[in-house]
C-alpha cells in the first residue's frame, strides 16, 4: 500500500504526543468538528450514517459524540443508542431519570423512587438514603455505569458516593443522551464496567422557552416549572458564540405506604408466612406465651382483664411510613462556546442542583416497637392505665380470666405496642447540593490536527438527620399509656411526646466529596491509506478527588485520592467503497487503550479493540472486545463510611429447623448488621466484555431500520456486601455466606466452630478502650464467653457508628450478619440487545414504529470468592431474561400545527423468587411470579413557527399517561430487608404508583 503525507503529519503527531505528556492535564469532553447530528425517529441511529453525514458537510461546528475521541468519526464496533429531543418529547415524561428508565437494558435496580421495602432491595438502601436516580445498565449497579456531561466527569453522589442523579437537568435543556452498553474504560477510566451514559446538553441559540408540567398518581402529585434562555451571536463570523441556560423548581409530594395498602402490606398469612407484627397499636398483653389485644375504642382509663380479647392485633409496620421522599428541588445549568479566532474556540459548561427532601422512614423491623433489652416491657400494676390496677374495679379487687389474674400477681404484665402514633415514625430530612463548573479551549492546528484542554471541578454536599436510629426511645413504664387506642384518642400529649424524643439517638451525618479534573488531548490523521486517512487521539488526565464522612457519633474522616492516567485511540481504515471488493464494502478498525495509576488503589491498563464491516452498503456488522475496571469508591475502602450496627428483629422460627432447631423455640431475637466499608484492603473490580451485532438500514425500505446485537460480560471482584444483600435470614438459612456471618454458639453450636474473627475483623471503628471490646478483639468467635463479650462490646457504644436500634441481650441475638464492604464473587452475563425502527409517510400522517428488547441468555452469579457459579438469570433480584417496549407513533400537520401521538406498550416476562429466599411457610407456588405488561399513552400539539402570532407560534402542549390500564404489578411474597419490613411485588420491575398522569405546557418566545 502507498503511504502519502507521512512525514509531516508523523511529525506533528510525535511533537504533539510529547507536548500533550508534558502538560500533565487530563480527560476532555469530547467534541467532533462537524454539526449536531439530527434527531432520527429511530431510537439508534445508524453510526454508519452519522459518520458520513457528519464528514460531508465539512462545517467547524463542534458536537460531542460517545464512545471515541477521534473527532469527525463515530464510534467503532458498539451501537450506540441515542435518545433524541424527539424521542425525549414523545415519551411524555417530565423525569430525565425515568426517560432514561425506558431503554430496557436500564434497570431500577440500584436506587430511585421505589426504593422501599423487600429483600430483593435490600442491598440499594445505603445508596437510595439520598433519593437519586441514577442509571444502571444491566443491573450491575449504579456504580458500574459512568455518567458524564458533555463528555467530562460528573461529582458522584448517592449514600455510596457512586451514582449520578439523571434528573439533575430537564428534559428540555437536554439535546440528547447517549447510552454505550459496553464496557468503557479503555476511553473514560474507571466506572464505565457495563457502559456509560452521556448527557449532551443544547447549544447555543437564541431562545426564550418557558416551560411548565403536573404530575398526578393516587397518593402523590409533583409539579416542575422551567425557563430557558439562550443567545448566540456573529452566526457564521469568526466571532460565533452564545449560551444556553436552563433554571427549573420542582416540588413532588411524598408517596406514602398507606396509599398503596395492597402492596405496603408484611402480613404474609394469606400465602401461608408469618402474619403482621404484634407490635401494635393498640398492643397486646403477653402472658404465658399467648397475647391477648387490647380493645379499639377506649382509652385505657377504665380498661379491665375481662376486656381484653381472645384474638391478638397485628400492625402493618408500614404504618405512618413514606416510601417516597417529599423533594424540593432547583436546578440551574448553562452551555457556553466562544469563538475567540479561527483557529481558537472556548467552550464551558456548569450545574448547580440543591434538593431538600423529608421522609418518614426508612422504617425497619425494630421502628418503634418498645422493648427493654430486646425483651418486652413488663408494665407495672401502678401504671394508673394497666388493667392490673385496682383502681379499674370496683372494690379494687382485679377480676378476671384466671392466668390474667395471676399474671397480675406477679407485679407486672408484659405488652407489646409500637409508639407510631404517640411520637410519630423515624424520619430522614436533608439537604443535598451539586454543582460542577468548568471549561477548556479547542486548538485547531495544521495537517488537520486539534488539541483540547479542560479543566472541571464539582462539588457534592449532602447533610442529613435521621430520627430514632437507637430504635424507639421507651416511655416511662410506670406513667405511659401502653392501653389506650391511639386510632382513636389522643393517648399521649405532646409533652410527654416530646419528652420522649428527647431521650432519642439521632444521627447527623454529612457527606462531601470534591473532584478536579485536568485534561489535554489532541486528535488528528497521522497518514493515508488507500481507504482513508489513519487517525489517532492521545491524551492525558489528571484527576483529584476527596470524600469526607462525618457524624455526630465522633466520625469525622477524610479520603483523599489522585489518578494519573495517559490514553489513546487509533483509527484504521481498512477497505473503503472504492475498492470495490466483492464482500467487503467498507471495512474499518479501531483500538484503544489507557493506562491510570491511582494513589490508593495501585495502576491498571486496559484495552479495547471494535470493529465495522459492511459486506453491503446496507449491511454493518460491528464486534469489540475490551476490558474495564473500578476502583473501589473512597466510601467503599472507608472502614468509618456509613459505620454502624444495623439490628433486625425476628422470630427464631424465621430460621429452617435443620440450620437451627434451638431458634424454634425463641418467640423474640434480633441479628445484628455491622455495616460500613471495608479495612482499607479492597482490590480494584475488573471485567471482560465482547459484542458482535449488525446494523440493517436497506435503502429498498427507507425509514427503516433493524438492529441486534449480542453481548458478553464477565465481572470479577464486584464490591459488596453478599450476605447483607439477600437478607440476614436469606443468608443463614441458604448456608453458603457463613463466612460472612458469626453465629451464637448456644443456637449454632456446630457452625459456630467455624466462626470468622470478631467484628470479622480488625477495624477501627471498634473501641479497643471498651473492656468488652478489647476481650474479643482479634479472635475467632467460637465460645459463648467470647460472643457474648462481642455483643456487649456493640451494646455499649463500643461500635463508633452506635447501634442503630435498642439493645438486645447476647443470648436473645442469633448471629451477626455482615454487611461491610468486600470483593465479593463474579458475575457472567451474556444476552441480545434488539432494535426496530420503521418510519413511513401515508396520507394520514407520518408513522414511527419500533421497538427496543434485551433478552438476557445467562446471568450466573458467584456471590463470594471460590463459590460456585450459580445461573440466577429470571430470579428475583436480578435481571429478566426478556424485557421490551414497543411504540406506534403519528403525527400530522393540521391548521391549528403539529399534532402527534405516541402508544407504548411495556412487557416483562415471568420470573421465579427462589424457593429458600420465600419465608418460612410460603407455599413453593408463590415463587412464580407473573409477567407484567403496561400501557403508555401520549398525545399532544406544537403550533409552530408559522401561526402568524407570537401568542400562538411555539406554543406545546403535552399529556401522557403512564400505566394507562393502571395495571397492579405482580404478587410477589417480599419478605423483609434493612430497606422495610415485607412488601408484596418486586419494585424493580413494577411500580406502586398505578395510572400516572402527566400533563406538559411549554412556549417558545
Amino acid at each position: 500500500m502507498t503511504l502519502t503525507s507521512f512525514t509531516p503529519r508523523c511529525g506533528l503527531a510525535i511533537a504533539l504526543m510529547g507536548s500533550v505528556s508534558a502538560l500533565g492535564l487530563a480527560q476532555p469532553a469530547n467534541a467532533q468538528n462537524a454539526p449536531a447530528v439530527d434527531g432520527s425517529d429511530a431510537r439508534a441511529e445508524s453510526e454508519a450514517e452519522t459518520a458520513r453525514s457528519t464528514a460531508s458537510t465539512g462545517s467547524e461546528n463542534t458536537i460531542v459524540v460517545t464512545g471515541t475521541r477521534i473527532a469527525g468519526e463515530a464510534p467503532v464496533g458498539t451501537a450506540l443508542v441515542q435518545l433524541d429531543e424527539k424521542d425525549i418529547q414523545s415519551t411524555g415524561l417530565t423525569s430525565t431519570a425515568d426517560i432514561l428508565n425506558t431503554v430496557p437494558s436500564i434497570l431500577k435496580l440500584g436506587g430511585g423512587d421505589n426504593y422501599a421495602g423487600g429483600q430483593a432491595q435490600q442491598a440499594n438502601t445505603i445508596n437510595s438514603f439520598s433519593f437519586n436516580k441514577s442509571p444502571n445498565i444491566r443491573g450491575l449497579g449504579v456504580g458500574a455505569t459512568l455518567s458524564l456531561v458533555n463528555g467530562h466527569r460528573v461529582p458522584y453522589e448517592g449514600g455510596n458516593m457512586n451514582s449520578f442523579d439523571g434528573d439533575n437537568f430537564p428534559p428540555q435543556m437536554i439535546e440528547r443522551i447517549d447510552v454505550v452498553q459496553d464496557g468503557g474504560s479503555a476511553l473514560y477510566g474507571a466506572d464505565a464496567i457495563a457502559g456509560t451514559v452521556n448527557y449532551i446538553l443544547r447549544r447555543p441559540e437564541d431562545t426564550l422557552e418557558a416551560y411548565a408540567g403536573y404530575r398526578k398518581n393516587d397518593g402523590q402529585e409533583s409539579w416542575y416549572v422551567t425557563g430557558i434562555a439562550g443567545v448566540r451571536w456573529d452566526e457564521g463570523g469568526s466571532a460565533e458564540g452564545g449560551f444556553i441556560a436552563s433554571f427549573q423548581h420542582s416540588d413532588q409530594d411524598a408517596f406514602e405506604a398507606s396509599a398503596r395498602p395492597d402492596l405496603y402490606n408484611d402480613d404474609l398469612s394469606p400465602y401461608g408466612g408469618p402474619p403482621s407484627s404484634l407490635y401494635s397499636a393498640p398492643g397486646n398483653v403477653f402472658v404465658n406465651g399467648a397475647y391477648y389485644g387490647i380493645p379499639f375504642g377506649q382509652d385505657g382509663t377504665a380498661l379491665t382483664l375481662s376486656d381484653l380479647t381472645a384474638s391478638p392485633n397485628y400492625f402493618n409496620t408500614w404504618t405512618g411510613i413514606e416510601v417516597i421522599p417529599e423533594v424540593e428541588a432547583d436546578r440551574a445549568s448553562i452551555n457556553f462556546e466562544q469563538n475567540i479566532t479561527d483557529w481558537l474556540r472556548v467552550f464551558g459548561d456548569a450545574l448547580y442542583v440543591r434538593r431538600e427532601f423529608a421522609i418518614n422512614g426508612p422504617n425497619s423491623s425494630t421502628s418503634n416497637r418498645v422493648t427493654n433489652f430486646g425483651q418486652l416491657p413488663r408494665i407495672p400494676n401502678s401504671n394508673p392505665f394497666s388493667p392490673c390496677n385496682p383502681s379499674h374495679y370496683p372494690g379494687g379487687v382485679v377480676t378476671g380470666p384466671a392466668d390474667l389474674v395471676a399474671a397480675c400477681a406477679t407485679g407486672a404484665i408484659g405488652v407489646a405496642y409500637s409508639t407510631v402514633y404517640d411520637i410519630g415514625p423515624p424520619s430522614r430530612t436533608g439537604t443535598t447540593e451539586t454543582w460542577t463548573y468548568g471549561g477548556g479551549f479547542d486548538i485547531t492546528l495544521p495537517y488537520d490536527w486539534s488539541i483540547k484542554l479542560s479543566a472541571f471541578a464539582g462539588t457534592h454536599d449532602a447533610p442529613s438527620i435521621t430520627t430514632q436510629t437507637g430504635g424507639a426511645p421507651a416511655p416511662d413504664f410506670s406513667t405511659f399509656n401502653f392501653f389506650c387506642d391511639p386510632t382513636a384518642f389522643e393517648c399521649t400529649d405532646r409533652a410527654t411526646a416530646a419528652s420522649i424524643l428527647a431521650r432519642a439517638t439521632n444521627l447527623i451525618n454529612r457527606t462531601k466529596y470534591e473532584m478536579q479534573v485536568y485534561s489535554a488531548s489532541a486528535d488528528g490523521p497521522l497518514f493515508s491509506l488507500p481507504a482513508g486517512e489513519v487517525k489517532l487521539a492521545v491524551g492525558v488526565e489528571q484527576y483529584e478527588g476527596s470524600l469526607l464522612n462525618q457524624n455526630n457519633f465522633g466520625g469525622n474522616n477524610f479520603n483523599p485520592r489522585s489518578i494519573t492516567s495517559a490514553f489513546g485511540e487509533l483509527l484504521v481504515p481498512v477497505v473503503s467503497p472504492d475498492a470495490d471488493l466483492p464482500g467487503i464494502y467498507e471495512l474499518t478498525v479501531n483500538g484503544s487503550l489507557r493506562y491510570d495509576d491511582y494513589s490508593d488503589a495501585g495502576s491498571t491498563t486496559n484495552p479495547r479493540i471494535g470493529v465495522n464491516w459492511w459486506p453491503i452498503e446496507d449491511l454493518k456488522l460491528f464486534g469489540s472486545w475490551g476490558t474495564s475496571f473500578r476502583a473501589p469508591g473512597l466510601a467503599d475502602n472507608d472502614p468509618f463510611s456509613q459505620t454502624g450496627v444495623i439490628p433486625i428483629m425476628v422470630s427464631g422460627t424465621q430460621i429452617k429447623s435443620d440450620v437451627c432447631a434451638a431458634c424454634q423455640s425463641v418467640p423474640f431475637g434480633a441479628i445484628y448488621q455491622p455495616i460500613g466499608g471495608a479495612n482499607r484492603d479492597l482490590e480494584p473490580e475488573t471485567s471482560e466484555t465482547y459484542a458482535l451485532g449488525a446494523d440493517w438500514t436497506p435503502a429498498s425500505v427507507p425509514g427503516l431500520v433493524v438492529s441486534a446485537k449480542y453481548w458478553w460480560i464477565s465481572y470479577e471482584g464486584q464490591v459488596s456486601t453478599p450476605a447483607f444483600n439477600v437478607g440476614s435470614v436469606n443468608a443463614i438459612n441458604q448456608q453458603i455466606y457463613n463466612s460472612q456471618i458469626i453465629y451464637n454458639p448456644a443456637l449454632f453450636p456446630e457452625l459456630a466452630a467455624n466462626n470468622p474473627v470478631a467484628f470479622f475483623g480488625n477495624f477501627p471503628t471498634i473501641k479497643a478502650d471498651n473492656p468488652a471490646c478489647a476481650a474479643v478483639l482479634g479472635q475467632q468467635v467460637t465460645t459463648q464467653a467470647l460472643y457474648d463479650s462481642m455483643i456487649a462490646c456493640y451494646n455499649t457504644g463500643g461500635e463508633t457508628g452506635g447501634l442503630f436500634g435498642p439493645p438486645t441481650p447476647a443470648s436473645n441475638v442469633l448471629a451477626l450478619v455482615s454487611g461491610r464492604r468486600i470483593n465479593a464473587g463474579k458475575t457472567v452475563g451474556d444476552g441480545f440487545d434488539f432494535n426496530l425502527g420503521y418510519t413511513f409517510d401515508s396520507d394520514v400522517g407520518t408513522w414511527n414504529l419500533g421497538a427496543v428488547a434485551t433478552y438476557t441468555l445467562g446471568w450466573k452469579v458467584s456471590p463470594l470468592p471460590g463459590a460456585p457459579l450459580v445461573e440466577e438469570v429470571n430470579q428475583l433480584g436480578f435481571p429478566l431474561t426478556f424485557q421490551a417496549r414497543g411504540q406506534v407513533g403519528w403525527e400530522r400537520d393540521f391548521a391549528i400545527g403539529r399534532v402527534f401521538a405516541n402508544a407504548f406498550v411495556n412487557f416483562r416476562n415471568a420470573y421465579e423468587i427462589d424457593p429458600d429466599q420465600l419465608p418460612i411457610g410460603v407455599d413453593e407456588r408463590y415463587s412464580k411470579i407473573d409477567s407484567y405488561t403496561t400501557f403508555d399513552l401520549t398525545l399532544g400539539f406544537d403550533t409552530g413557527d408559522d401561526r402568524g402570532s407570537w401568542l400562538t407560534d411555539n406554543f406545546t402542549v403535552i399529556l401522557s399517561i403512564q400505566n394507562l390500564f393502571d395495571a397492579d404489578p405482580p404478587l410477589v411474597v417480599n419478605q423483609a430487608g434493612l430497606a422495610g419490613t415485607a412488601i408484596r411485588f418486586d419494585p424493580t420491575y413494577g411500580s406502586p404508583l398505578g395510572r400516572v398522569f402527566q400533563l406538559q405546557v411549554g412556549k417558545r418566545f
